[in-house]
């Protein structure tokens, strides 16, 4: 992965996070924004994955795992 490669998977990341974000509001403003709640659970655990792959992509940066330009 090059470095333009792992910042466009960051602007994913952080759009996706950005849906999640309004969708959790929506939520707690109908007052359903509970652990109880189907919906709520599936969004928490997207949120959950999406900071996953930003933590392994993040890693990878720390660790050198990044290939030269072409």
């Amino acid at each position: 992965m090059t470095l333009d490669e792992y910042n466009e998977a960051i602007k994913q990341i952080l759009a996706e996070q950005q849906k999640i974000a309004q969708s959790t509001a929506t939520l707690a403003m109908s007052g359903q924004a509970n652990p109880t709640n189907p919906q709520f659970a599936q969004i928490m655990a997207g949120q959950w994955a999406l900071l996953q792959q930003m933590a392994k992509l993040n890693t990878d940066l720390m660790l050198g795992i990044m290939t030269p330009r072409k």
